[in-house]
């Protein structure tokens, strides 16, 4: 009996991780050429539920056959795309930048299943699952530089502020704003910005010269 309700509950919350996506309007260009216009949200992590419009039936297509997917999930359209974030291992991630160095954040969200823990006298009790909310940052310099991750919003992460002050190393004026705090992690759109903006028109003026 209690494996049943356990399996009951398990599904609950995994159904209610899996059903706060909603369809919102997009446009799902292929690596032909070819674009389609309508409804989707992403599913499993690697794939993008479609339809024209609402009452259609779905279909399912793979980011392998993606150039992109532009969601209007946020206040602005969310950008997706297909990209090996470590040697082997690909992922699709919503593109915060483009420029000279790109921003990507790679989310993961969902609800943890709920567990049973022994209590009193035998008796199990049940521990919620908890909601995660994961956020890891990966930038690249152009459009086939190596990938390198910066961090994520983890509390066991990596230091932001040396990978960044390394990452961004031939830009002194913004290493200095990374190490006196001025720009810390939360900051990210702006540093990538800043280095757009300013930081590569120096460096392609030395260049010049």
């Amino acid at each position: 009996m209690k494996k049943t309700i356990l399996l009951v509950l398990i599904c609950c919350f995994v159904g209610s991780s899996f059903a706060i996506a909603q369809n919102d309007a997009a446009t799902i260009y292929f690596k032909d050429g070819t674009k389609l216009q309508g409804l989707a949200k992403l599913i499993n992590g690697d794939q993008v539920k479609f339809k024209k419009v609402k009452g259609d039936k779905s279909q399912k297509y793979h980011f392998d056959n993606l150039e992109q997917v532009v969601i209007n999930d946020r206040e602005e359209a969310s950008t997706y795309i297909y990209l090996e974030t470590r040697e082997g291992y690909f992922n699709v991630v919503r593109e915060l930048e483009i420029g000279a160095v790109n921003l990507y954040v790679l989310e993961q969200t969902g609800y943890s299943a709920p567990m049973f823990v022994g209590g009193v006298n035998g008796q199990m009790n049940m521990a919620h699952g908890n909601y995660y909310d994961i956020k890891n940052l990966y930038v690249r310099k152009g459009v086939s530089g190596e990938i390198t991750h910066l961090g994520s919003n983890q509390l066991f992460s990596k230091n932001f502020k040396n990978a960044a002050s390394t990452y961004f190393s031939d830009c002194p004026v913004l290493v200095e704003k990374i190490i006196n705090k001025e720009y810390k992690k939360k900051h990210i759109r702006d540093i990538v910005n800043f280095y757009n903006l300013k930081c590569n028109d120096q460096h392609v003026l030395i260049l010049k010269k």
